[in-house]
């Protein structure tokens, strides 16, 4: 620990000497001298299934961090070169149908050798205990470096006024994106999450710095859950019930936008092809156990907010809103539909550059409303012409297909198993539980 101290103590020298005059801003009782954001995927800029500096420069923390110093650097991010690791996720084409495949090819890391740990430390794929304990495997080697500490360390290294920790989502995110739900492999058992998020806290707090916390989305309300529909309307008129692994689909029961190849293919069309399979579908059982998962952890993480005094954002309510009524900003409504919608990217999880900068401003808001301040919101022009154009050109009744190559390539950037990612049953587990039974 004492070379990572010894690197942050030198950045932080370097800072204090080499700052400039800038615009003051009234943070209230909020200290952004030294901020740092902890996550995963959605605190690090990932946006269409990549981690690319085209987004990383306008993710949420970065924005913040502008926005409450008035300053454009100084906050270090680990970007990548296009087309990003492991390759952005690309709209193919639209007619006759929209077509989302992955891209060829890796981007490079643009500032591996900075000689401290960056401010937005967030790692894509990361659960909370990864947060705690993980050091290394996936993209913690390229944001970690190989240096031994974790996520939580390097990011306590130096010694932050401010911080904000928006992990949790893959605890449950997993569970939606795979359709297999499972106590233990893609969803995170309640009493752990209450345990280490406490801890997560407490180590932050113990620096003194104050900080802003969010709280867990609804994961089954994301496109790549809700895009597909259950019913399948045939050359010939006729309005069939696609068949699952358990049958013909039920009221609840949702197909996942990764089936929808394989669909086309004539899989789960009844009297065509074989049923979709257990990772193509997403049970009214399984969504129970996660909406379950979900409410244990937010119970925590607003307790937890409460007791450290942080502000807390409400992103749970905020995709309800984006799923039923949509949100409404200069008298564009903005929706969570999938590429119609102007908020969710090519991967059906992720936010566009401009959901980026809407949920930016949640959290600001939530800042100066806990602490006193009056940091200006993001500008959200800029962000309102970079949201999928072509893909609403095309009308709203679109058929989708979401290639083989763009599903694994999701799976596994958000730390989905290898052997759900590869289409196989549970290690010494049953494939999917039972109706009625919560994962």
């Amino acid at each position: 620990m004492q070379r990572l101290k010894v690197l942050a103590s030198l950045a932080l020298a370097l800072l204090f000497t080499a700052g400039t005059a800038v615009a003051q801003v009234n943070t209230g009782s909020a200290n952004f001298t030294r901020y740092v954001a902890f996550g995963d995927s959605l605190t690090a800029g990932f946006n269409s299934g990549s981690l690319v500096r085209t987004f990383q420069n306008n993710s949420y923390p970065v924005l913040i961090f502008r926005q409450a110093t008035g300053r454009t650097t100084g906050f270090e991010q680990p970007l990548v070169s296009e087309p990003g690791i492991p390759g952005i996720l690309t709209l193919q084409s639209i007619v006759p149908r929209v077509v989302i495949a992955a891209s060829g090819g890796q981007g490079q890391p643009v500032n591996l050798n900075l000689p401290r740990p960056y401010d937005n430390i967030a790692v894509p794929g990361a659960r909370l205990h990864d947060l705690l304990a993980t050091t290394s495997g996936g993209l913690h080697d390229l944001i970690l470096r190989g240096l031994g500490f974790t996520q939580l360390q390097q990011g306590l290294s130096l010694q932050p006024t401010f911080a904000t920790l928006w992990i949790g989502n893959n605890d449950v995110l997993a569970a939606a994106t795979s359709g297999i739900a499972i106590e233990g492999v893609t969803l995170t058992p309640a009493a752990q999450f209450d345990a280490e998020y406490r801890q997560a806290a407490a180590a932050i707090a113990s620096v003194g710095a104050k900080m802003a916390v969010a709280n867990i989305p609804d994961v089954t309300s994301i496109p790549f859950v809700t895009t597909v529909s259950r019913f399948l309307t045939l050359p010939t008129g006729q309005t069939v019930t696609l068949v699952g692994p358990n049958g013909p689909l039920q009221a609840g029961d949702f197909v996942l936008l990764s089936a929808s190849a394989d669909i086309g293919a004539g899989r789960g069309i009844p009297g065509v092809g074989p049923p979709l399979a257990d990772s193509q579908v997403l049970s009214a059982a399984e969504v129970a156990a996660i909406q379950d998962h979900i409410n244990h952890y937010n119970a925590t993480i607003s307790a937890v907010a409460n007791e450290r005094g942080a502000a807390l954002v409400d992103a749970n309510a905020l995709l309800r809103q984006l799923a039923t009524t949509g949100v409404n900003i200069g008298g564009v409504t903005y929706r969570s539909s999938f590429l119609t919608g102007g908020v969710f990217s090519y991967d059906g999880v992720h936010p566009t550059a401009f959901g980026y900068a809407f949920i930016a401003n949640q959290f600001i808001d939530a800042i100066n409303a806990k602490f006193g301040g009056d940091i200006p919101p993001v500008d959200l022009f800029p962000f309102v012409f970079g949201t999928n154009k072509a893909a609403k050109a095309a009308g709203g009744d679109l058929g989708f297909v979401f290639t083989d190559g763009a599903r694994r390539s999701l799976l596994q950037s958000l730390g989905v198993p290898k052997w759900i990612v590869d289409g196989q049953p549970a290690p010494g587990k049953p494939h999917r539980p039972r109706r009625g039974a919560k994962g």
